[in-house]
């Protein structure tokens, strides 16, 4: 039997090992790292380029990706 493919395969998360920036929050007023010991997101794109993010803006990407899957879902069940 085939396998089921993976959507999520390019999304992870991690301990920092160091300091890394918050791709959503790099600049402006809200500008802020992820520091050594904390938990982030990290999102590897097609090129292999990775982004980071903090824990808060983790939970929005992830809320707003099971709000996406739970509409295609009902979208498959109609």
């Amino acid at each position: 039997m085939p396998q089921i493919k993976a959507v999520l395969g390019n999304v992870e998360v991690q301990t920092a090992k160091a300091k890394r920036s918050c791709s959503r929050h790099r600049n402006g007023q809200h500008k802020h790292d992820i520091l050594k010991g904390e938990l982030c997101l990290v999102v590897t794109d097609s090129d292999g380029s990775k982004h980071n993010y903090c824990e808060p803006s983790a939970i929005e990407i992830l809320d707003r990706a099971g709000a996406d899957l739970a509409a295609l879902r009902q979208e498959l069940c109609l």
